[in-house]
């Protein structure tokens, strides 16, 4: 009897897992729609998400926490709380940093911050459908649509390799973001806590 248990356990695993395998889409146009519809009624996004970074270089994955709050259309305030603070405010064209309580102002820091910024305005705003900074492949399972992000620019390839986007089918919200730098370094977001079209006061954006 034990034995029946264990085996029909084994199987509602199998088949639960099974279930959660994306299968790339043989029509990718109605997915494309949905998500840039989605995109143009959003005015504002507020979240909370966890991060996990893998390197070769560390010893173990590193896991931090944080908010992050996106005003249309250039507007981004990405905060980690724990265990340090770091901010980065995106207001347009310019972007501060904040570190351990301290303002950043070293200028290779900055040249970094303003990649983050260009290529994080792209997937808040939905900007990345367009396919003229990369090429999409689109996959799906029960819940989920899964893009997968590869740049076409030789400039942003030295920052990020390949990026995946998880959205959830019935809401059309972002579930998880990653990018791969190489196959040993690897930066995932996780969000929760989602909030659409919320109000967000210009300041959130412009002061630590």
């Amino acid at each position: 009897m034990k034995l029946i248990s264990s085996l029909f356990i084994l199987f509602a695993l199998f088949t639960q897992l099974y279930g959660q395998e994306f299968t790339k889409m043989s029509d990718s146009k109605a997915c494309k729609a949905a998500l840039e519809k989605q995109h143009k009624e959003t005015e504002s996004i507020k979240a909370d998400f966890s991060e996990t970074a893998t390197s070769a270089l560390l010893t173990s994955a590193q896991k931090a926490t944080g908010k992050m709050w996106y005003k249309k259309s250039d507007k981004i305030r990405w905060e980690k709380t724990s265990p340090e603070s770091h901010i980065i405010l995106i207001n347009g064209k310019t972007v501060k940093m904040k570190d351990k309580g301290k303002e950043v102002t070293n200028a290779s820091a900055k040249m970094v911050a303003k990649k983050i910024q260009q290529l994080m305005v792209q997937m808040m705003t939905g900007e990345f459908l367009n396919e003229k900074d990369f090429k999409i492949v689109y996959f799906e399972n029960k819940s989920n649509y899964k893009l997968v992000l590869t740049p076409k620019n030789d400039k942003m390839k030295r920052y990020v390799a390949e990026i995946s986007l998880i959205f959830d089918k019935k809401e059309l919200i972002i579930k998880q973001l990653t990018m791969e730098q190489d196959e040993s370094s690897k930066l995932d977001y996780k969000f929760s806590n989602t909030e659409l079209n919320t109000s967000i006061a210009d300041t959130k954006f412009t002061t630590f």
